[in-house]
């Protein structure tokens, strides 16, 4: 079993989960910028127990097909957000895009600097308009 390639991904296949990390993206300086971090980009990679771990949304979604296309859009919503903002508790970095469901993606930074996806599921949009009402997260210009 490879354990990773340096390769960035667009698409996780969830059918064939054949390595153990995955490159999913990269914070990037947009990014970096609208959140005040003052950091280097840096490269954002999901482990596969992780995205095991996310299954237990699964029920979040209106079927099992939107559960698997949501998923494996992971790469998608990090590249292409619609709002970034940082968690007020944990400082995770969180990922929003609306695709068919709003759904939020959070990355945190581990050990030896490194980003890593910690979950993925679906917000209402009572959630997201309060994220935004409290400044919790923002648009991100394009």
């Amino acid at each position: 079993m490879v354990l990773f390639e340096d390769s960035e991904i667009d698409k996780i296949n969830l059918d064939c989960l054949d390595k153990d990390l995955y490159r999913v993206g990269n914070l990037t300086n947009n990014i970096i910028s609208l959140l005040g971090l003052g950091i280097p980009e840096k490269q954002i990679i999901i482990w596969k127990d992780r995205i095991k771990y996310i299954e237990k949304h699964k029920n979040d979604f209106k079927s099992e097909e939107d559960y698997k296309k949501h998923t494996e859009a992971i790469p998608t919503m990090i590249k292409n957000p619609d709002y970034a903002g940082l968690h007020p508790s944990d400082g995770s970095i969180q990922y929003i895009k609306r695709i068919d469901e709003i759904m939020l993606v959070g990355v945190r930074m581990k050990e030896r600097g490194k980003f890593v996806v910690r979950s993925c599921y679906p917000i209402s949009q009572e959630k997201l308009n309060e994220y935004i009402r409290c400044g919790t997260v923002k648009k991100v210009p394009r």
